[in-house]
């Protein structure tokens, strides 16, 4: 029994060791010198979680606000966020114990997919070794090879540490354990492995998009390569469904259109259309056609799914990087996913080889050397690429902290990666933020292009991007010159605001400039007639902007005062005329509530996609402001908790029958 035990535990514990030596390192790191990484962003989710975890309804730090459940799938989030309370550990420090935790599991529950599809031992721990310890896209893809500076290089480590791909690699490792749960729910038909794999389902799309349309072709490999009857497939949709209602408060059906929409522009151009419709036909055409030889030639299920898993994500990603055809929205990154199909692969054969031939300890040895050099290849690799920095002396933790300390609550405009890790140090609002395919405003991000690029504004580039930033209500941008610390230095022309807008800082080559106002309420009375109703046809053609700007800068209107109550609630008091209307600096959604004096208020957008509150109020109004997330919302929290409900006491009610 112990024996048994041994051989059982052994492998997955060989791999997550192995992991843990390539890159432990990140296991005691809190800043890493990549300061470009998007992994900024993430370290300010889960602060933000750990300071606000009761209020995670409305987020206003980030593109003039948007709802929580758009910042990011938020599982990662939580546990980093949970780590760092029960540890008292900084976000920073908790995010790379639990990515890297998450990147040593990747081979475990890869080996134990591998087991799940009927490996033995030996060929599962070849497939979770070779996954650790190879990576294959860089000997197919050589932008892969000379991104990393080696083809012999780890891919996966070096997305982890140098792009911060936290939660793509935890969403990789996240879903082989989840086609394994899915598996088992459906060979066992009981309701407490059904309930585990919806579970595992929703934790990889809760963890990344990307993770999520991995899973899709995952799922559709298992059920080919698992013989799937019809009812089979009628179980494995009703689990699916299951799954959704469960995570469905976090990416409710609003989310997935806005990340849908965004994910199409964001990064590149990904438009989806008839052309990728066409395509897809014929990849399912191509994958029904290997399905039916493999199934002929009695291949093992191993070898079916692994074939079927990386014939998806393998054209997904090689038809992008070797032809340019975009299957789906950032087809490239897929090739992460190509690795884990390939891996058991190669798990799969060779196996099969050292069950066949004759001098398998030989070939043994070899494999075995052949590790070790590739071994000492990945830690020098990690031993370079896993470096701290000294977070304060950056421009980034300076400017952040300087905007805290100075700007408050009060929104500004910051570029790059400056803008990334902004909410890791403090909570003022800016126009941009770290996760563009989330927001909600289709507006924003055109006005954020046309403010660093100034593209064919010629003389009237700063006059313009004045008006949009005291339109959007900000009160100080930053800007970066060709010689500024910030990573990415998106203005075209740096000096667009010189001479034009005060500066208020500098450092160097980073300067900020004050954009006047002449309050700083979020809530701005202006006269129906000054509103923008039509959204400009561009972000150069501001024709309908100045004498809305005008009106702002009004000083016969009243001023108002704005004091959030939490990060859902406003309330707004002014000396108010029925002519007049709100117009809020605050991002529209229909989840938006408002009332006047106890009473309900219209509220709506404007072309800016903006709110306009419209108080009918004479004298002094107090107007009442709460993203309630409307029926959406409400709908999800309760399908959610009724699908917990079920799931709990199906489980119950089948412990019952077997205790019988």
């Amino acid at each position: 029994m112990r024996r048994d035990l041994v051989r059982s535990v052994a492998p997955p514990a060989a791999l997550f060791l192995l992991n843990f030596l390539i890159c432990r390192e990140l296991f005691g790191i809190q800043y890493l010198k990549h300061l470009g990484s998007i992994e900024a962003a993430y370290v300010g989710l889960s602060r933000y979680i750990l300071e606000n975890w009761r209020d995670l309804n409305w987020f206003p730090l980030w593109y003039a606000g948007i709802p929580y459940q758009n910042t990011y799938p938020p599982l990662l989030h939580l546990l980093v966020a949970a780590f760092a309370a029960l540890t008292g550990g900084s976000p920073a420090l908790a995010h790379h114990v639990v990515i890297a935790a998450f990147y040593c599991a990747g081979s475990v529950t890869l080996y134990w997919l591998a087991r799940r599809l009927g490996a033995d031992r030996r060929a599962a721990f070849v497939a979770g070794l070779f996954y650790s310890l190879a990576s294959p896209s860089a000997w197919l893809i050589p932008a892969v090879a000379a991104d990393m500076g080696s083809p012999w290089a780890a891919r996966r480590l070096h997305a982890l540490v140098y792009y911060g791909e936290g939660p793509h690699v935890s969403s990789m490792t996240l879903l082989a354990a989840a086609v394994a749960l899915f598996g088992l729910a459906l060979e066992r038909r009981r309701a407490v492995w059904y309930v585990a794999a919806a579970c595992g389902l929703a934790s990889v799309v809760l963890t990344n998009w990307l993770g999520g349309a991995a899973l899709a072709a995952a799922v559709l490999s298992w059920l080919l390569a698992a013989g799937e009857d019809r009812k089979g497939w009628l179980r494995a949709a009703a689990l699916g469904l299951y799954a959704y209602a469960l995570a469905s408060p976090w990416i409710p059906p609003s989310t997935l259109a806005t990340v849908f929409r965004n994910a199409q522009w964001v990064h590149g151009r990904y438009a989806m259309g008839t052309a990728q419709a066409f395509s897809w036909a014929v990849v399912l055409i191509a994958l029904l056609i290997v399905h039916t030889l493999l199934r002929r030639a009695g291949a093992s299920r191993l070898v079916h799914f692994a074939s079927l898993f990386t014939l998806l994500t393998g054209t997904m990603t090689l038809a992008a990087h070797w032809a340019g055809w975009n299957l789906l929205p950032q087809p490239e990154r897929y090739h992460l996913e190509m690795e884990a199909g390939l891996a058991l692969l190669v798990g799969a054969l060779t196996g099969r080889v050292l069950g066949a031939a004759r001098r398998a300890a030989a070939l043994t040895l070899i494999l075995a050397i052949l590790g070790v050099w590739q071994f000492g290849n990945y830690r020098a690799f990690a031993r370079r690429l896993i470096q701290p920095v000294e977070m304060t002396s950056t421009i980034e933790y300076r400017m952040a902290r300087w905007f805290g300390e100075h700007l408050g609550e009060r929104r500004v405009m910051a570029p790059g990666s400056i803008s990334f890790w902004m909410t890791a140090f403090t909570d003022t609002p800016q126009l941009g933020g770290g996760f563009e395919q989330g927001v909600t405003s289709e507006l924003i991000p055109h006005v954020l292009f046309q403010i660093f690029s100034g593209m064919n504004a010629g003389p009237r580039e700063g006059e313009i991007a004045v008006l949009w930033l005291k339109a959007f209500g900000v009160h100080a941008v930053a800007v970066g010159g060709p010689h500024s610390r910030e990573f990415y230095k998106p203005y075209r022309n740096p000096q667009k605001f010189a001479g034009l807008l005060p500066e208020i800082w500098r450092e160097g080559d980073d300067v900020v400039y004050a954009v006047p106002h002449r309050g700083d309420s979020l809530a701005r009375v202006v006269r129906r007639k000054d509103l923008v109703e039509q959204r400009p046809p561009s972000a150069v053609d501001v024709d309908a902007l100045v004498p809305f700007v005008a009106a702002l800068d009004d000083t016969s209107l009243p001023l108002t005062e704005w004091r959030w109550r939490s990060r859902k609630q406003a309330v707004v008091i002014g000396e108010l005329h029925r002519e007049h209307v709100l117009s809020v600096a605050i991002s529209f959604h229909p989840g938006w509530r408002a009332r006047v004096n106890g009473r309900p208020a219209k509220l709506r957008a404007d072309g800016l996609s903006l709110m306009v509150v419209e108080p009918e109020c004479e004298g002094r109004c107090q107007v009442e402001l709460e993203f309630t997330g409307g029926v959406e919302a409400m709908l999800a929290r309760w399908a959610s908790l009724l699908a917990a409900a079920i799931g709990l006491a199906a489980i119950a009610v089948e412990g019952r029958r077997t205790a019988r």
